[in-house]
């Protein structure tokens, strides 16, 4: 039966699951083989002789086995391994079997509807034999006729040209079953992200790009008055606190851990050493978890006294602070420490710098500088720093010119890495 080309290109247009893959190859091989039953047999997994029926349509083309579990990975019922199965998949090659009086009453026989010749042709796929396709008809001599090897070749070409797409309809579905999870995975952490709090005496904005659909990048801009020592004097702005941290790489692994390193700061309960150094060092330790996670996590944690006009830092391995004065660009951190998952009792020094009315400071994680154009050029702290230095003052006009210079720099809205990028204005 020469397959034609028209049969080809339907075969190759299948798009439905394993269930209707079966009941395609049925039609398909019906207007050779009118009247007649086709099994598939699992024969992966089983020594040789034995066998599973994964699907079975019977003569009048009626579905009595459904093909919901091609490769057994579910199914728990014994093997066939009688008498039928043995002669039918005795070599591999194909094979027509009367079934006589002494085949008839074997188990196979009986499942697969009594017939009284069974044509079973063995389906090569990826260098394997996993499956046979079993023809079943009430008539003995019915495949008498039939040149195997061209049927052979005929039953491998069609059941192929099935496997194909139905392969890339499973790899399709998993690939959007994964994407929802990821997708599940970046809902959460946007849930995490500030809720844009106001802040007495602080202008700010901010921008967070994954680089896929979940980020390794975090960060928190929180008021703190409510928690202010006892000797603070308010002039009318508040104590604030930034955290910005990035996770080594990107993606569900790298977000897990920022989640994870959000969860653990709001268990802080300030029984360290006062400032961002004892957050920090209170995060790195729980960190940790029982076996090496391979993740380490750059981290800038930021402090403001209002009333001492005073910012209180750690940098933990993360790119320095930028902070405008005038026309001048003042550098701060610069990596001075080391990041968190590198040594879990490590502890962590405060530094500080003085700041004015009118500042602008600049954060943010190295997806931003490491963004590379088409010639591979990296985008650069220097750009950064000179675009902060002569842009302009309003926060969140900066941050509309530093992101539409970082998209044109490197082609798209998102870049290769996650990027975060906070401006905060002092306005008090």
């Amino acid at each position: 039966m020469p397959i034609t080309l028209d049969q080809m290109l339907a075969l190759g247009a299948f798009d439905g699951d394993s269930v209707a893959a079966l009941r395609t190859l049925h039609a398909h091989f019906a207007t050779a083989l009118p009247r007649c039953s086709l099994a598939l047999l699992q024969v992966a997994g089983y020594p040789a002789g034995r066998c599973r029926i994964a699907g079975l349509v019977d003569d009048a083309g009626v579905e009595r086995i459904a093909n919901v579990d091609p490769l057994g990975q579910h199914d728990r019922t014994p093997p066939f391994d009688d008498a039928l199965a043995a002669t039918l998949l005795a070599r591999r090659e194909p094979r027509i079997v009367r079934v006589d009086a002494a085949l008839a009453g074997t188990p196979l026989a009986r499942a697969l509807g009594a017939p009284a010749a069974v044509l079973g042709v063995p389906v090569a796929n990826a260098g394997v034999v996993r499956h046979w396709l079993a023809f079943g008809s009430t008539d003995a001599t019915r495949f008498d006729a039939l040149d195997l090897a061209a049927w052979l070749a005929d039953v491998n070409l069609a059941a192929n040209l099935i496997v194909r797409p139905l392969a890339t309809r499973a790899l399709r579905d998993e690939t959007v079953r994964q994407r929802r999870a990821i997708e599940g995975i970046a809902d959460v952490q946007r849930l995490l992200l500030p809720d844009d709090p106001v802040i007495r005496g602080l202008e700010y904005a901010a921008h967070w790009q994954p680089a896929e659909t979940a980020a390794g990048d975090y960060y928190d801009l929180m008021p703190l008055t409510q928690y202010a020592p006892a000797d603070f004097v308010d002039p009318g702005a508040d104590i604030w606190a930034l955290m910005l941290a990035d996770v080594s790489g990107h993606g569900a692994a790298a977000a897990m851990e920022a989640v994870q390193f959000d969860a653990i700061l709001r268990t802080y309960g300030g029984d360290e050493d006062a400032g961002p150094a004892g957050a920090l060092t209170y995060a790195n330790r729980h960190f940790f978890s029982r076996r090496s996670r391979g993740h380490f996590l750059t981290a800038f944690a930021l402090l403001y006294r209002p009333d001492l006009r005073r910012a209180t830092f750690v940098d933990a391995g993360h790119p320095p602070l930028l902070q405008r004065r005038g026309d001048r660009i003042l550098r701060h951190g610069a990596g001075t420490q080391i990041p968190l998952g590198v040594l879990r009792e490590h502890a962590w020094q405060n530094e500080s710098f003085e700041v004015e009315s009118g500042d602008i400071l600049v954060l943010y994680t190295d997806g931003v500088v490491e963004a590379r154009d088409a010639s591979g050029e990296p985008f650069g702290e220097q750009r950064l720093a000179e675009l902060v230095r002569t842009g302009p003052r309003q926060a969140d006009a900066l941050l509309a010119l530093l992101r539409e210079r970082l998209v044109a720099h490197q082609g798209s809205d998102a870049g290769s890495d996650d990027q975060t990028l906070v401006v905060l204005r002092i306005a008090h």
